[in-house]
Formats: structure tokens, sequence, C-alpha cells
């Protein structure tokens, strides 16, 4: 009986239809990019229409272009927009008040951001063609946290205006021998920080790239400086990036534009206020973080190291002003500036701020004096 029932029960499952396939239906949810390019606008139209076409002509088609403007007085973001048209990867971000740096444009950049990696570029710079595949390829290869490249092309003879048949050499404020092929560098603090303050880890953010986890899980941001906001956040990254990758790479085209904040900064009050926001504001940026690290706080005299860097790279702006000026002249002005910050330390901190400078003329005199001797010899 068990056979015969087995039989019966076969052959009805062989009448009974097979279930239909249950239809799944899935949420229109936005393919996220591979890469969030970050793009800081503020009267760019010059530009703006290069930029944005080197990094819309990649390779790597992956990308969302995030373009931030703050409150452009010129055609730059009409003309953004009206490229946005023609291509939805460029997601176009308006500030409602103008920022005076490029600090909140990058920082809404990073919060907008939706990519694996994060790269920065300029208004007025451009990618090669090949950029952000080779920087992806490596970040890849190497499981990443930041790509570091450590020169750029140049137009030679400072060009601005960018075309096809433009000359270019190969330009880089990093110092010591650069690398033939792709490594991963040094995971001790130490070392990097040291690095760092030699000018091996300079901190232009432009021409590197990042993983965006790692920035949102270290909460890296740049600082509300006028000035050197980029060096500062490049310290926090070298501090606290399990792997960098250097790469030989050159992949970005730096554009000399004589508009830039810094080089705008046409008198010694200006620089001045920036060079001294920088010292101040900076200083305590950089000390607050460092205070996270046991080993800033066992080691004191490596957090001096990176305070002592940002100061050296704008001590070079504000030098050019110094041979306009009489010693009694640049004091008053040193005064006046220093006391925004300093109150009744103010001649103190002018004393030392001129000796600084004098101590600083004295070396470059000194050098100029060996370049001299050599070249007689």
């Amino acid at each position: 009986m068990a056979n015969v029932k087995n039989k019966i029960q076969k052959k009805m499952a062989a009448k009974t239809p097979a279930a239909a396939p249950q239809q799944v239906v899935s949420a229109n949810i936005p393919r996220l990019p591979g890469v969030s390019i970050v793009l800081p606008m503020y009267n760019a139209q010059r530009y703006i229409k290069s930029c944005v076409t080197s990094a819309l002509n990649q390779t790597f088609r992956d990308f969302e272009l995030i373009c931030i403007d703050d409150c452009s007085t010129d055609d730059t973001l009409k003309i953004v927009l009206e490229m946005a048209k023609s291509d939805g990867r460029i997601k176009v971000i308006r500030l409602p008040k103008n920022s005076g740096a490029a600090s909140e444009p990058r920082n809404t950049g990073i919060r907008f951001s939706r990519g694996k990696y994060i790269a920065f570029l300029d208004a007025d710079d451009m990618y090669t063609p090949t950029a952000l595949a080779e920087l992806v390829t490596a970040a890849e290869k190497w499981k990443a946290d930041v790509v570091h490249t450590e020169q750029v092309y140049f137009p030679e003879n400072q060009t601005i205006d960018v075309t096809p048949e433009t000359k270019f050499t190969t330009f880089s404020k990093e110092k010591g021998g650069f690398c033939k092929e792709a490594f991963l560098e040094t995971d001790n603090l130490a070392e990097r920080v040291q690095m760092f303050y030699k000018g091996r880890f300079f901190g232009w953010v432009h021409n590197k790239l990042y993983r965006r986890d790692f920035l949102m899980e270290k909460n890296l941001h740049f600082a509300k400086l006028l000035t050197s906001e980029d060096i500062i956040f490049y310290f926090q990254v070298v501090c606290t990036a399990p792997r960098i990758v250097r790469v030989p790479n050159i992949t970005y085209i730096y554009r000399h534009n004589p508009n830039s904040i810094t080089r705008k900064m046409v008198s010694i009050e200006e620089s001045l206020h920036a060079l001294t926001h920088l010292m101040i504001e900076g200083s305590k940026i950089l000390d607050d973080f460092m205070n996270g690290f046991d080993f800033f706080i066992k080691n004191p005299n490596y957090r001096q190291l990176p305070i002592d860097y940002i100061i050296q790279q704008h001590l070079i702006w504000t030098q050019r002003f110094y041979e306009k000026y009489t010693p009694a002249q640049l004091d008053g002005i040193v005064r006046k500036e220093l006391k925004k910050y300093c109150g009744d330390f103010t001649p103190f901190f002018a004393y030392i701020y001129g000796a600084i400078h004098s101590y600083r003329q004295r070396l470059i005199n000194y050098d100029k004096e060996m370049k001299a001797l050599k070249a007689k010899v």
C-alpha cells in the first residue's frame, strides 16, 4: 500500500503546476558613484568651463561633480548650470552667503558627497584625462585611505590660458627625492610628522584621492581660516590615515591664478591679518587636535613641528612687504594687527614677530652672499 500511495503522490505532484516565481520590486535607489569630485567656485568665469570639461572628459566615468558656488558675482554659476543641463553628473550647490575662503565650500562638498572616494578640484585648475582612473586604480590595489601624488603639471612661463598647444613642466612644493613607483608609506607617527615638517608631505589637497569613509570616521574637515587651511587639514590626514600610498603619477594641472586669495593680499595689512589669524587660530586648532594623541602629549617637541611649519610657509608671503617700509612703519602696522588678539601682551609679540622676520632676512641675505661667492670661485 505504501508503494501505491507514493506513486499516487508523485503523479499528483507532476500534474500540479509549479509555483510562479515571485516578482521582486526593487526600490528606486540611485547608484552611488565611485568618486565625488568637490569643486569650490568663486568668480572663476575665465577658467570654469575648461575646469569642468576636464572632469567630464575623464576616462573614468563613474563620478559625481559637486560644484559649490560661493556667491560668485560673475557668470561662473551661469556657465556651470548650463553645462549641468547636458550632464547629470554635475550637482550644483549655492551657498547662502560668501564665506571668504575655500573651507566652507569644501566642507559642504564633503557633506553632500556620496562616492567611495573624494577628490578636490580647484576652479582654476584641471585634471589630466586619466587622472581619476589612475588614482582609483592605485587606491583599490593598495586598499588605501589616501593616494598621495607628489607633483603637478604646471604651464610653462606661468601661462594663464591653457590650450592643447600649451607646454607643461612638472612642479612640486615637496622636498626630497620623488618616488619612481608606488609604495605604502610608513605608519609610524613620529616619522610621518618629521616628513611633514621637512616638506615631504606638503598639504595640497587637490592632487590626492581620499577614501570617503575614512574622512567621515575621523571627522576630518577644513578649519575656517583665511589661508593654509589645506595644510592643517592634510596634517590631520597624515596623522590619522592608516594606509597612505605614494604614487609617481602626475594627474593634476595647476594653473597660476593672480586672483587667488593669497595673491590678492596686496597690502601688508591684509597679509599680516591672514598670518596673525593663522598663527593664533591655526595653532589652537592644531593644538586641540594633537591633544587627542598620547604621542604628542608625551613628545611635546613633535607638537611644535606642524605649527612651526605652517608659520614658515606664510612668512614667505609677508617677507615681500618688508623692504617697502621703514622699521618704525612696520612696528606700528604689526602692533595694530596683533592688538586684536594679544591685548596687553602686544609689545612682546610685536618684538617676537619683528625678530623672526629680521632673522629670516639675515638668512636670506647670507644665502645670497654664499651663492655670489661660489659663483666667483
